[in-house]
This record gives C-alpha cells, sequence and structure tokens, in this order.
C-alpha cells in the first residue's frame, strides 16, 4: 500500500501558535520561536493571552483545531485568511463527515464551547506572522526540511511492516492506519493519531525514532487490566513496590505491574525490529527486567492471541 504523506502550511501555523502557548513545546522551538513571537503586534499579544487561558482549561484545544482540519477539502486549497474567515462552515462539515463519530468527547465540546472565539483570536496571530515573514520562512527553511524527512520515513516503512508486528502484540488491534501521515514542522517530538485515522509526526522524530515512538503511541492505548485481575503477586513483588520511589505516582500495585508490562514489552517490540535505535530499561524496575526475560526466552505464536500469552505469563509469575 502506497504511504501518502500530507505536508500543510495552514496546519503548521496552527502548531507554531501552539508552540508558543505551550511551555514544553516553545522550550523544544526556542530559537524558532523567538525568531517571530518578539516582534508581534499588541493585539497579537493580547489573543495569545486569552489563548494561553484557553489552554489552561483545555491543553488539547488546538490540535482539537488540527483534528477538525486535518481531513476538510478546503485543507490544501483555501488560503489561512480564507480558512480562518470562514471557520463557521467547517464545523458543519466536520459533523457531517466519516470522522466526527471518532472525535472524542473533549473535541465536540470544545467545537461548541470556545472552537469559534479561537479561531477568531488565531486569525489576527496568524495575519500577524504572515506580515513578519513567517509563510517565507516556513517555504524556504521548513519545506525542505520535512520532504527530506518523508523520504526517510517512506523508506523506513516500506522495508518493514510495523503496524504488523505491533499487531502481533496488541490485545485489540492499534489505531495505526498505513498509509495517511501528516508531517508537520511543529507537532512536537512524538507520534500521534488523530481521529483513529491520521498519523501526525514532525522532523524532530528522526527515522530511526520513528518505529520506537511509534510501538510506544500502541502501548499507551492498551487495557490489560482484565488479564491482570487473577495475577497474585510474590511478597516479593509487593515489597518492590511498597519499596519504589515513585509509588505514590502508580498509587496502586496492580497499576505498577500494567506499566511494568508496558515497558518490557515496548523495549522487546523495539529489539525485535530491524535497524531501530536502542531502548533500554530504567534500572528501578526489576518486575520489568523479569517481564522482558520472559518474552526473551518465551516465543509466541504468530496465532497465538496475546491475550493467551499474557494469562500464561501471568500464571508464572503468580506466587
Amino acid at each position: 500500500m502506497k504511504k501518502e504523506f500530507q505536508i500543510s502550511y495552514t496546519l503548521d501555523v496552527l502548531c507554531y501558535i501552539n508552540c508558543m502557548i505551550n511551555e514544553d513545546k516553545k522550550k523544544l522551538y526556542e530559537e524558532d520561536i523567538e525568531r517571530f513571537m518578539p516582534m508581534l503586534g499588541t493585539v497579537s499579544d493580547k489573543y495569545l493571552h486569552k489563548l494561553e487561558k484557553l489552554n489552561e482549561k483545555n491543553p488539547n484545544f488546538i490540535v482539537h483545531i488540527v483534528a477538525i482540519l486535518v481531513d476538510n477539502h478546503h485543507l490544501h486549497n483555501w488560503t489561512t485568511a480564507d480558512l480562518f474567515s470562514q471557520f463557521k462552515s467547517l464545523i458543519g462539515e466536520f459533523k457531517r463527515s466519516n470522522h466526527f463519530k471518532h472525535a472524542g468527547s473533549e473535541l465536540k465540546k470544545f467545537l461548541s464551547a470556545d472552537f469559534s472565539k479561537s479561531m477568531g483570536y488565531i486569525k489576527v496571530i496568524t495575519t500577524d506572522l504572515e506580515r513578519l515573514g513567517f509563510k517565507k520562512f516556513w517555504l524556504e527553511e521548513k519545506l525542505p526540511v520535512l520532504k527530506e524527512r518523508i523520504a526517510e520515513y517512506e523508506t523506513r516503512l516500506d522495508q518493514f511492516d510495523i503496524k504488523a508486528h505491533i499487531d502481533n502484540w496488541m490485545v485489540e488491534r492499534s489505531q495505526l492506519s498505513e498509509d495517511h501521515w501528516y508531517v508537520l514542522s511543529f507537532s512536537g517530538d512524538d507520534f500521534d493519531v488523530l481521529l483513529k485515522h491520521f498519523n501526525v509526526v514532525s522532523p524532530v522524530v528522526s527515522a530511526i525514532d520513528l518505529f520506537e515512538k511509534m510501538i510506544s503511541y500502541a502501548l499507551r492505548q492498551q487495557d490489560y487490566r482484565g488479564m491482570l485481575r487473577k495475577f497474585k503477586p510474590s511478597a516479593l513483588l509487593k515489597n518492590e513496590f511498597k519499596m519504589h520511589a515513585k509509588r505514590r505516582t502508580y498509587r496502586k500495585l496492580s497499576v505498577y505491574i500494567e506499566s511494568c508490562l508496558r515497558m518490557a514489552k515496548r523495549i522487546y517490540l523495539v529489539e525485535t525490529t530491524p535497524e531501530s535505535a536502542e531502548v533500554t530499561l530504567v534500572d528501578d524496575y526489576p518486575f520489568a527486567s523479569d517481564v522482558l526475560e520472559y518474552l526473551r526466552t518465551h516465543e509466541k505464536g504468530i496465532e497465538m492471541p496475546v491475550s493467551d500469552y499474557i494469562i500464561e505469563m501471568v500464571k508464572h509469575f503468580s506466587r
């Protein structure tokens, strides 16, 4: 299947604005943010402050806007001025799309509450950025990097069927699409899936790291609680949890056990993926090390359901 990689200046403008109001992303793209943010006009500064307040209430609101636009047929035809001037029509179009049913409750709530208000602010800030030469900067400095990284991603994905590899170890099939990709300069240093269909990544993620990011994303979607319900932890494991430095973070032993399982599976899946970045377990998770050793020494057949495999593993580690 041919991979369809998309580049979108409009979505990148949104992601850039997201970086301006998100401290972690601002640090990641500090040089690019400092190039334009200090020169914005006073109205844009005021609206950025309003967006920061919205971000405190809903940290994913710009990602929600990206999701609303990502498959809209106007995205690659309209200018940013067109898009941000006629955004009210986008609400109806999105609600009629096949992807609306995959939208989470937070996105739907944002659509009916703060979407119109935020788009009004974003239109002013985008106009100001373009006045300052942001589009020229994106075309000359970011577009070539995007194209180069896409070529690397395509080669990597053609060489190995990462979706089949991941799905062989998922309790439920992963929410990964093989063909719909958006590569955006300012989307962050991780891999994400919008509306269970569109893969989003930025050139910050190297081709060698791409599969590890996809594996980590897929594992975060898995729920092992049902299979661990009958697990009877040993006294040694109970003591490991009791003495763990992050015990308060996990709160419950069951949450700690599930986290160890994900850690071990992540390492194992990366190890069995050709030419991937080397990843290691954190030293203070002995149970994760035990699970990883089990994965390495007990092969799971292609046809064996992951749930059956985990149940057998649970029996092995139960007291």
